[in-house]
């Protein structure tokens, strides 16, 4: 099974398809979308710093491993904010680190607000031969041996509108497709490539006395691939504490969610999947954990109304 695995991922990497670095929509996105859209960047006038880490499919070899860490904040005028997000994937013999710097700009519009962010940073691929065990024909020129690094720039856009009990996001991430691994073989070029991603949001807010129900979905785009959707909904009482599925298509898997606000700027989040496609039978499951925290940093005498989607 491992063998079969490491070839998979090999084929990944050298046969002009992408990079397993595809931002795998996290299990509790609705409060933590930075990662797929710079325009959440400073949506809520606030100071936020989020942590993810997620360990997909445990038990498999290689399976994906992430961590994300993120923060994001307004200028005092409240119409422009800055963040950064840093993400690092492991996958088999490939880990990817990227860095981006966000930037927004907010416009009011009614009872809502539109914000529009675009984000620049860097890809850094590596591929480690060394921790594959092969043995290569001396006519193949797509395998190397030993640790090899790539850098590359990248660039994505995003949209994001908030009104009082409902929000929509667009984004367009990933732009400059960089290619990794390039060989050129009898004047054919080799290489493995990161395609654009698309992505699409989109939540309500039903209020019923102390209890709110918060549907919700994520649906991702890439070339050549079949269309992710991750729908579910979460149950909260009093805006603390909250219960939730998410089904996905596509990887196929069922996450269920726990969620709750410890302290005041303080918030937790737990996810397990289950896998229920081909993987079911090679893996025990996939854990997330979410930690963010949010500050009021500056003072001003009114705050446009929106319920908290980070629950």
């Amino acid at each position: 099974m491992k063998n079969k695995i490491l070839i998979s991922v090999i084929i990944a990497c050298f046969c002009g398809q992408t990079f397993a670095q595809l931002n795998v929509p996290l299990a509790m996105y609705s409060g933590n979308q930075t990662v797929y859209n710079p325009g959440y960047t400073g949506l809520y006038d606030l100071l936020s710093i989020n942590l993810t880490v997620r360990k997909s499919w445990v038990g498999l070899p290689g399976s994906p491993s992430m961590i994300n860490f993120n923060g994001h904040a307004p200028f005092e005028s409240q119409k422009n904010a800055m963040g950064f997000v840093y993400q690092r994937e492991e996958w088999g013999n490939l880990t990817g680190n990227s860095v981006y710097a966000n930037y927004s700009h907010k416009v009011y519009l009614g009872p809502g607000t539109l914000n529009l962010g675009v984000q620049a940073g860097f890809l850094n691929h590596i591929v480690d031969w060394d921790k594959i065990d092969y043995v290569m024909h001396e006519t193949d020129q797509t395998l190397d041996k030993g640790r090899q690094p790539s850098t590359k720039f990248d660039a994505g856009l995003g949209a994001y509108f908030l009104a009082p009990n409902w929000y929509a996001g667009i984004s367009a991430m990933n732009l400059m497709q960089p290619k990794y691994g390039v060989h050129e073989i009898d004047g054919k070029e080799w290489f493995s490539q990161m395609r654009s991603q698309f992505f699409l949001t989109g939540g309500y807010v039903y209020d019923i006395d102390e209890w709110s129900l918060r549907p919700e979905v994520l649906m991702r785009y890439v070339h050549t691939m079949p269309l992710l959707v991750n729908v579910g909904a979460h149950v909260f009482y009093d805006n603390t504490y909250g219960l939730g599925v998410t089904l996905r298509t596509g990887i196929k898997a069922v996450n269920f969610n726990l969620k709750a606000n410890i302290m005041e700027g303080l918030r937790i989040g737990y996810s397990y999947g289950v896998a229920y496609g081909a993987l079911k039978p090679y893996q025990r499951g996939s854990h997330e954990i979410q930690i963010n925290y949010t500050l009021q940093i500056w003072k001003r005498d009114e705050m446009k109304h929106h319920p908290d989607f980070w629950l």
